[in-house]
């Protein structure tokens, strides 16, 4: 499980920064039989420092490895099925405790050098150490011998020195195969496996990892165009010619451009720049006007986003106080204020198997009335109530007062508003110094319901961002874990939803669907089962 960096909400950054690059085109020569394909796609983000899936799971990072890099399995846009793309198989035994993994033959990193089973063993256990404090290390908690590497240690306290470099529980079997032993049985390993973030890098590489920041060695479809990748300039990628795996982009080359501000990526796809970009929360109200035929909503159900509770602060212990500020929040004038969003009454995606509708009962529902009972019963509120929200977001100011403002109407409470940087209120929660409410959300990495619980409500989860431990969710996580039939794993990761939503560390407030622009010369990918995807647009004539 991985954080999704949406810890702390941000539609579209405050600043903005020009882009000189042309839009995307297809052209060739006079007479040409053949034309390069080629698409500008805009990541409303700030330009990522280095490149390598192992240690990003923020979503530019994880945009740019999609074109780099290629995962083992993926969902079968088409059918939502599992589907083996690097993976030959993916064979679990028969409590899912041990994986045998066996990938293609003949693959290869974009220097030329065979793809190994020993590629994947010796990037997961790099990967894990915790020396190196990488991003993606959470992502291997369940493989035996992971907690040896990575102890609990105390407040203060620094780790051993002499630490396990190697996960027990990977095993390489022969050139192609190798062999994963988890610590307890996981019935969703297989689906995990698509998640980038188990990517493997190359030999070279991992001999000096730093070196490669700006220079990957990927072994997925595309190659940078020129190594190393410049700061401050357009990350330009072509087709790799060693990349011999399956379902490769139509595209010949793709461009990706950095552009914080979403409002400037956006005003960049109207003025010709941009063949695919996203549309702010600023503009859901004109976008069918500003680029009309031009747009396409996401059929999937979007994250689901939070106010988180600081479980930490002796004012928010009561679960009684939270559900009370939670029942005095309007979801649905609140979805209206964020755009073509929906109301959230639980913590699953709609649209998952075992998604529920109202799982959240009367605790989500705006009962004014009856939160002033719960908030009197919890045992009131002392002093000002704060909210942190994102200053380098256009809506996070909005968002902000707009909840501030149903709490302080309907419970009498006061209530200030603190504007820090993303990244400040992230770093304030991790260590337990913020005192106050703050927005937060959450995408699943795989298509299971299973993904919407653990980051954040397990005690071990490590996008936990209330830092919430019940037992008991632990308890029906792991039997879901255990099961083999799916409906009944279901059913236990339900229960885990259950547990959690009767403690409601998070209230969730509304989950939206993405809205992306493409130009006339593509037709985005657009799957029930895994969204919108520019990378894998069509050319059209």
């Amino acid at each position: 499980m991985r954080k999704f960096r949406l810890a702390v909400l941000v539609l579209a950054a405050a600043s903005a920064m020009a882009m000189s690059a042309c839009g995307g085109s297809t052209s060739g020569s006079s007479g040409s039989q053949t034309a390069t394909k080629k698409i500008t796609i805009a990541i409303a983000a700030e330009e990522i420092p280095y490149i390598n899936p192992l240690n990003d799971n923020g979503s530019p990072g994880i945009q740019v490895a999609q074109a780099l890099f290629a995962p083992l399995v993926r969902t079968n846009p088409a059918t939502g099925k599992l589907q083996d793309v690097i993976a030959q198989s993916v064979t679990p035994n028969s409590d899912s405790t041990v994986w045998t993994i066996k990938i293609k033959s003949g693959l290869q990193f974009d220097d030329g050098e065979p793809l190994t089973a020993q590629d994947y063993v010796d990037s997961w256990n790099m990967t894990s150490q915790e020396s190196r404090g990488w991003e993606n290390a959470g992502f291997f908690s369940k493989i035996k011998g992971w907690d040896a590497m990575n102890p609990e240690v105390a407040d203060g306290k620094k780790p051993p020195s002499n630490l396990p470099k190697k996960l027990s529980g990977l095993k390489v079997v022969d050139k192609t195969t190798f062999q994963v032993t988890l610590a307890q049985p996981f019935s969703q390993f297989g689906l995990t496996l698509q998640y980038l973030g188990a990517a493997p890098m190359a030999a070279k590489e991992r001999e000096d990892p730093d070196a490669y920041k700006r220079k990957p060695i990927g072994m997925g479809p595309y190659k940078l165009k020129t190594s190393p990748w410049k700061t401050g300039t357009d990350l330009d990628l072509v087709k790799s010619p060693t990349y011999k795996g399956p379902f490769a982009p139509q595209a010949d080359e793709v461009v990706f451009q950095f552009i914080p501000n979403a409002e400037t990526a956006y005003n960049d796809f109207l003025a010709g720049n941009i063949d695919f970009t996203g549309v702010p929360a600023s503009k859901m109200g004109t976008y069918k006007q500003d680029a009309p035929n031009q747009w396409v909503e996401s059929p999937v159900a979007g994250n689901v986003y939070y106010l988180s509770y600081p479980l930490w602060d002796k004012q928010y212990a009561s679960a009684d106080v939270r559900k009370a500020i939670s029942m005095a929040i309007n979801r649905d004038t609140f979805a209206k204020l964020v755009g073509p969003a929906t109301a959230a009454h639980g913590y699953i995606e709609a649209g998952l198997d075992g998604y529920r509708a109202n799982s959240c009962g009367t605790s989500c529902q705006y009962d004014p009335a009856v939160a002033k009972t719960l908030l009197k019963q919890g045992g009131g509120f002392s002093g000002p109530l704060k909210i942190y929200y994102a200053n380098d977001s256009s809506t996070g100011q909005v968002y902000a007062q707009a909840i501030g403002n149903m709490i302080r109407q309907n419970l009498g409470i006061k209530v200030t508003y603190i504007g820090k940087t993303s990244s400040d209120i992230s770093d304030l929660a991790d260590d337990r110094k913020l005192d106050g409410l703050r927005f937060s959300g959450w995408g699943h990495d795989y298509p299971s319901i299973e993904d919407d619980i653990t980051p954040m409500f397990a005690c071990y989860g490590d996008a936990n961002f209330s830092q919430y431990c019940n037992k008991a969710v632990d308890a029906a996580l792991a039997k879901g874990n255990s099961e083999s039939d799916e409906q009944a794993a279901i059913k236990d990761y339900q229960h885990a939803e259950d547990l959690a939503l009767a403690d409601l560390p998070l209230a969730p407030l509304y989950s939206v669907s993405g809205v992306d622009l493409y130009s006339k010369q593509i037709k985005p990918q657009v799957s029930k089962y895994t969204g919108i995807s520019g990378l894998y647009a069509t050319f059209t004539p």
